[in-house]
């Protein structure tokens, strides 16, 4: 009978430790009561970065400003410098050796540049894509573009940071267009569209999805994450003409066109019937390139004899001096002769 004996010491002995264990867990790793400590952090605004305006150089070409307006490019004698804008400083990018940048583009919401480089001296040589992460100084490759032509140049790239997918446009000598998407395993496919030649293009930012616009007729098309299946095309009843002027939201913003200039902006999702689309008059027509979208989907339109841009919703109007350049997070990035100044939107 002593093993009998034994066996019950162990089990007792094993369930007492089991309790204890999960007594311990109770009361202090589930606890619900736990005291915590909070303290309410209150920014010191006297202690923000200041955006100071930022002289370039007269030859100084394509000033391009991030999404905060930290930081800054602009191509001199074809080299790409990177300006701090809280201190003025100024640093080359360089591209690899025997090659030149020959596109670059900030990404829409980190200070990140999208770079594309050719061999000098060699319009036969393949684009290659590259990421320079300006916190880090780093630079590292992306994707060789493998399809792209002898003489082709890169027109644009749209990005979705949340799809990890970047779409990059690339001109045959103005003849076609190629559109190449790149996913976030660096896997690339070059994308057929229904007319050869685009103009604008738009990525939408929760979904896989490419918005573009014709260039001959202006007809939008929106992209099919399946192949097989056609892109769509998006039209608005009674209207002959459209064009696209942006993406923010997962809303897409397109323009009427009567006589080249625009009087009326509809937006909304590729999902929803546009006939549910909310619309937008503006007071006076426009041209297409002074409508701008803002990251949180305001619209703004640009009157550059009175320097001014209003945004269409509310009417509030935010004046500039010299030549509206682009748009920021919080604002108007303006060219005075060679100054670039930032200017809070009201």
């Amino acid at each position: 009978m002593k093993w009998m004996k034994r066996i019950s010491i162990w089990i007792v002995f094993s369930l007492s430790l089991q309790c204890l264990g999960l007594f311990y867990i109770d009361k202090y790793i589930l606890a619900t009561d736990s005291k915590v400590a909070s303290k309410k952090v209150v920014e010191d605004v006297s202690k923000a970065e200041e955006i100071v305006d930022i002289t370039v150089p007269e030859k100084a070409e394509t000033v391009l400003v991030s999404y905060d307006a930290k930081y800054l490019t602009y191509y001199e004698d074809e080299n790409l410098k990177l300006v701090n804008c809280k201190d003025g400083k100024i640093k080359n990018i360089n591209a690899e050796e025997g090659s030149k940048i020959c596109f670059s583009e900030w990404l829409p919401d980190r200070n990140r540049i999208l770079l594309v480089e050719r061999k000098t001296g060699n319009e036969s040589s393949n684009l290659v894509l590259y990421s320079y992460d300006v916190l880090k100084n780093e630079k590292v490759i992306v994707k060789e573009l493998g399809w792209s032509g002898s003489k082709s140049e890169v027109e644009n790239i749209q990005t979705s940071p949340l799809t990890g997918v970047i779409y990059i446009q690339v001109s045959n000598e103005g003849l076609s267009s190629s559109i190449y998407r790149i996913d976030r395993m660096g896997e690339i496919n070059k994308k057929n569209t229904i007319p050869k030649l685009v103009s604008n293009i738009a990525v939408l930012r929760r979904e896989d999805k490419l918005v573009y616009e014709g260039s001959v007729y202006n007809k939008i098309y929106v992209t099919n994450t399946d192949e097989n299946i056609k892109d769509e095309s998006i039209s608005i009843e009674g209207v002959d003409r459209l064009t696209l002027i942006g993406a923010q939201n997962d809303n897409v913003y397109l323009a009427e066109l009567k006589d080249d200039l625009v009087s009326k902006i509809y937006y909304g999702k590729t999902s929803e019937d546009t006939s549910t689309w909310k619309e937008l008059d503006l007071q006076n027509p426009s041209k297409e390139k002074d409508l701008f979208v803002s990251a949180d989907g305001k619209v703004y339109q640009n009157d550059e004899l009175r320097g001014v841009v209003t945004e269409i919703s509310s009417g509030i109007e935010t004046s500039y001096e010299g030549e509206l350049s682009q748009m920021y997070t919080k604002g108007i990035v303006s060219l005075v002769n060679n100054k670039v100044s930032f200017v809070p939107f009201k």
